[in-house]
């Protein structure tokens, strides 16, 4: 082998370095914008998400002594903390107390110590109830001071609602993007009010601001958490949420986006039902009630502590619609998210054991 060719061999070995080197690069990119161009092929975010939360409401007491039922919340945390796997966060659904303003015996925060024993790695989220804005004196109405009491005592609630509704009217969703909460305010009030329909009213500000945190979600599954119910089972004595339009025009907008769960309380005792089809429409609403299509869960969970209601609800009804009003008895429910499938197991007790009463399965 001459000495020129051996001088000459280290460059050609440069260069054919540099020619695989660019073909490994080519080859790289068209790969990476192969799986660019198919996104279709990519799994939607969150399916396989597993997640587990509590929803309970109305711990409330009946008397100005005795605002709050501390022994039934005491077992029903106590069986919260003992659950496995434990619940990433728990959801309670307002009227905590009997009075919102009873000092210097209950405070907002005296309530919301009762959790302690959960530990601050079980978040406590809240949507208010008309309990919360009661004066002890009856005749005063909702308070704006209560309301404005509450927003700072649970400022651990995100303040991403519309202004003014800060830890009253939120959204968030899950770590791994599965699931998305909100939180409605439907007594939300700007100054003192002597009366207010119990029923409850989503005004245009909310409402608006609920579609357009919807619009953003990519979520498989979907929660709408509130105090007061759409569908009453027993004959309470106050104006249904039906009769109220904003009401109707947000199950309209719950059942167009397939909601899987319309979470409640107020009326203090256990129901639960799909609403679908089979529920007539009713024209005698405004607007009319069509009839519903996409199977949004009524999951009313109205009493982990206030008295349970005494009006009357007929044997066909209490089938149909899964009631559990049994005396001294107080509810919970556990739900699991386990990609597309939602299971939720509801628990009746006292100051005891608690056992299973119902359950059910929402896939989407």
């Amino acid at each position: 082998m001459s000495d020129t060719f051996k001088s000459t061999l280290p460059a050609v070995k440069c260069h054919l370095n540099i020619v695989a080197m660019t073909f490994l690069f080519i080859v790289v990119a068209m790969l990476c914008g192969c799986s660019k161009s198919k996104p279709e092929q990519q799994p939607p975010v969150g399916t396989d998400e597993t997640l587990r939360f509590v929803w309970l409401a109305d711990s409330r007491g009946d008397t100005l002594e005795y605002p709050v039922n501390t022994p039934v919340m005491t077992a029903i945390i106590n069986q919260i903390a003992a659950l496995s796997p434990k619940p990433s966060f728990v959801f309670f659904g307002g009227d905590q107390s009997y009075r919102g303003y009873i000092k210097p015996s209950y405070t907002f925060q005296a309530w919301k110590d009762l959790f302690a024993p959960l530990g601050s790695g079980i978040p406590l989220y809240t949507a208010i109830g008309n309990h919360e804005l009661y004066h002890q004196h009856a005749s005063y109405g909702y308070l704006l001071v209560n309301q404005q009491e509450y927003q700072n005592v649970f400022s651990e609630n995100p303040a991403n609602g519309p202004p003014g509704y800060d830890h009253l009217a939120y959204t968030f969703t899950s770590q791994g993007g599965n699931s998305f909460f909100a939180v409605l305010d439907p007594y939300y009030i700007t100054k003192d009010t002597v009366h207010m329909g119990l029923g409850g009213h989503i005004d245009s500000i909310q409402m608006s601001w609920l579609k357009a945190q919807v619009a953003k979600t990519r979520a498989t599954h979907k929660f709408l958490f509130i105090h007061t119910p759409y569908y009453y089972i027993s004959d309470d004595p106050q104006e249904p949420s039906a009769a109220d339009t904003s009401l109707t025009l947000l199950w309209s907008f719950l059942d167009a986006n397939k909601f899987d769960i319309y979470a409640c309380g107020h009326s203090h005792l256990f129901s639960r039902r799909t609403i679908d089809s089979s529920i007539p429409a009713d024209p005698a609403t405004v607007p009319p009630t069509p009839a519903w299509q996409n199977n949004v869960v009524q999951l009313l969970n109205g009493t982990c502590g206030a008295g349970p209601s005494t009006g009357n609800i007929y044997e066909t009804i209490k089938t149909l619609w899964n009631v559990h009003n049994d005396a001294n008895t107080y509810y919970f429910s556990v739900i699991d998210i386990n990609g597309g499938t939602v299971t939720v197991k509801s628990y009746g007790g006292n100051t005891g054991a608690y056992s299973l009463v119902d359950t059910f399965t929402v896939t989407r």
